[in-house]
């Protein structure tokens, strides 16, 4: 009922627009790609800042990225002050669907560098959740000399060999992956191979894809029974709004179905010797033990954080953004 009575789309229009904002092919042919610019503010030190590029993942969008992106560009807790990234991925948000099949996590990567380099970045950060953890991950590892530093909050590790010698924590992690992936798991079946059937239900009801999407933030956050104590409920839908609004239901969700049908697989293909640090949120579902992270990246930072889920930049922006920034102040 609130959606539909309270909440006003047209002010959460007006706050975006206040944000400086492109669209266009961005360096790529494949379709026109939007972003948000964070630049820092006027008492930012002289010193040319280093530019991050935030990635998302499903179901969220560039709103989940908004406040953690505005406490980094303006300097959190009295640090740097950093240029902020926030695009929409292809098939989500504002930027085109792709085109033609095949707009798997390797060719977002790919997109995703040839923004940068378009905006004029030789060498950047990159944070990820999701997946945006899995495009930053093959970003990475694809363009070594252009990614300075890697953060993320969500592991990408390959599965391991049936004799890959693991550790009691390693063990006990994939055998809960694979009793949650049976529990919880429907929503990737389904998008991972009958997207279009999903997508045609969805973008027929609202209420439909209000439930398909906040069950997620209320089963994958660290909320305490008080969702709303959580999160801000205009910020949750807006999001799904946005969903609903750019009709992008179907090429959002068939990520899934292109990451599957990726081959080679989008897990790393190898180690990924990039310096990397990983903020441990207590609530999120995919949680992986340190040791099975720095099986798969140049693992350099590893922070414990008190609180927040899968949803962290939007859950704890504070926390999430005092952890990118004290990495990447560190590396640059």
């Amino acid at each position: 009922r609130y959606w539909r009575t309270e909440f006003d789309w047209f002010e959460v229009q007006e706050r975006l627009n206040r944000y400086a904002q492109l669209r266009g092919p961005l360096g790529d042919p494949e379709g026109e790609l939007h972003c948000f610019l964070f630049a820092p503010g006027p008492d930012a030190s002289e010193v040319a800042p280093f530019p991050l590029l935030l990635l998302h993942g499903w179901p969220g969008s560039f709103v989940e990225l908004i406040p953690a992106a505005e406490l980094l560009s303006n300097g959190v807790g009295g640090g740097p002050a950093f240029e902020v990234v926030v695009p929409s991925l292809p098939g989500y948000g504002f930027s085109d669907a792709p085109p033609e099949p095949g707009m798997h996590p390797g060719r977002i990567a790919e997109r995703m560098h040839a923004l940068m380099r378009a905006l004029g970045y030789e060498r950047y950060g990159v944070q990820g959740g999701d997946w945006g953890a899995v495009i930053g991950s093959r970003l990475t590892e694809t363009h070594p000399e252009a990614v300075a530093g890697l953060h993320l909050n969500f592991p990408v590790l390959p599965r391991p060999a049936a004799d890959a010698v693991l550790t009691v924590d390693e063990s006990e992690w994939w055998a809960q992956q694979e009793e949650w992936r049976s529990r919880e798991g429907a929503y990737g079946a389904v998008q991972g191979t009958k997207p279009q059937t999903l997508a045609y239900a969805l973008n027929d009801s609202p209420v439909g894809l209000l439930a398909w999407i906040l069950e997620k933030f209320h089963g994958w956050s660290d909320h305490g029974d008080d969702l709303w104590g959580t999160f801000e409920r205009d910020d949750v839908l807006a999001n799904v709004t946005l969903y609903w609004l750019t009709g992008k239901v179907l090429s959002a969700a068939r990520t899934y179905y292109e990451a599957r049908h990726e081959d080679p697989p989008y897990r790393p293909r190898g180690r990924i010797e990039t310096p990397t640090a990983f903020a441990h949120f207590p609530a999120e579902p995919w949680a992986a033990p340190r040791s099975a992270v720095e099986r798969s990246y140049n693992l350099v930072r590893w922070s414990e954080m008190e609180r927040g889920g899968h949803f962290a930049a939007l859950e704890q922006p504070e926390l999430f953004a005092d952890d990118v920034a004290a990495f990447f102040a560190a590396l640059s």
